[in-house]
């Protein structure tokens, strides 16, 4: 590809970025340099996957055919353009006119994935893997979710489910930063290397777990309950849907959704431990870590206690004030551990 395609595409590729998330676009636009493109366009990737498994009208074997084809573009770590152009020509007829920024992304597969081969091979490979993993994850969810949604809802049964579900979602995602942060960064050593991998799925877990608690209205909308039915029922509560019923005491109901809290707050203690793994000579990547790990708490902390979440249907979630009070602190004090210890356990108290 020639320099002036390469500029065009890496900038339709940013302008895209800001499409589909402006949240991931703030801490991924902090990186810098072949990091950056690397997360830039591990984040494209992932959003087309999950286009393809959240649309609310394609069939699950459609999809579990979309997701395979996806995933065929990134076999053995190459760039398959056969495998591109199959995918491209399955996309349903009316995403190529519409006007949803997601939609328009997955059109234009192509501008995105040919600039992968740009970069080294060291950033090349983690991203062909990950995307490849979680295609087939995806997949097997997208035929769960079908089969259960026959029934009625769709729902987890046990907190394992839930964990694996999450997986596939966003805990590879942690070990895809983890190699791409090694790579970038020479003075993170073995032992960091080693003790970031033991943390980086629960870093990923941190921020799903919290979204299911902060949606779990929208979820409901339509038809989806990510609380697993086995803490449901050890609350009282027989099945997980019953906890939109006004028949069920707000109680019962709070007890269930704190102990769902507790765990968000597990995984995002994991995830500060994750980041200050991460040598502070690198403010970029800390910076990167800190603000989404930070931006989670605050939402936990909004939220409270579990029966808040039931006061109200409306969305618990913190304001565009906390936010930039979030960035201006972390970028004073992204340094000091011990500061960012403190300040995390001032918002879980």
């Amino acid at each position: 590809m020639n320099p002036v395609r390469s500029k065009e595409n890496f900038a339709y590729a940013d302008k895209m970025l800001l499409l589909v998330s402006r949240t991931f676009a703030l801490n991924i636009n902090v990186l810098s340099g072949d990091l950056k493109k690397a997360v830039l366009l591990a984040y494209l990737y992932l959003r087309i996957a999950d286009t393809v498994e959240d649309d609310p009208v394609l069939p699950a074997l459609q999809k579990e055919a979309l997701l395979g084809l996806f995933a065929g573009v990134f076999k053995d770590g190459g760039y398959h353009e056969t495998a591109l152009r199959d995918f491209l020509n399955a996309l349903p007829e009316s995403w190529r006119t519409s006007a949803d920024p997601n939609y328009e992304l997955c059109v234009n597969t192509e501008t995105v994935v040919s600039l992968l081969p740009l970069l080294p091979l060291k950033y090349v490979r983690p991203v062909s893997n990950v995307v490849q993993e979680m295609c087939g994850g995806m997949a097997k969810y997208a035929l769960k979710q079908e089969a259960r949604l026959a029934k009625g809802w769709f729902t987890l049964e046990t907190v394992a489910e839930l964990d694996d579900y999450c997986y596939y979602v966003a805990g590879i995602v942690g070990k895809l930063l983890t190699e791409l942060f090694i790579v970038s960064a020479p003075a993170i050593s073995e032992e960091r290397a080693a003790a970031m991998r033991k943390l980086d799925v629960s870093f990923g877990l941190s921020l799903q777990v919290t979204n299911i608690i902060k949606d779990i209205h929208e979820d409901a909308s339509r038809k989806v309950c990510f609380v697993p039915e086995a803490l449901c029922r050890e609350f009282g509560i027989p099945h997980s849907p019953d906890l939109f019923s006004p028949g069920v005491p707000i109680e019962k109901k709070g007890k269930v959704m704190d102990a769902l809290i507790q765990k968000a707050w597990g995984h995002l203690k994991d995830a500060l431990d994750y980041t200050l793994r991460i040598p502070r000579r690198y403010a970029r990547i800390r910076l990167f870590c800190l603000w989404p790990l930070f931006m989670a708490a605050e939402n936990l902390r909004v939220i409270g206690k579990g029966e808040n979440l039931f006061l109200s249907e409306q969305k618990l979630k913190i304001s565009r004030v906390a936010v930039k009070k979030i960035i201006r602190k972390t970028m004073l004090h992204f340094y000091s551990d011990s500061w960012l210890r403190r300040e995390f356990l001032r918002m879980r108290a």
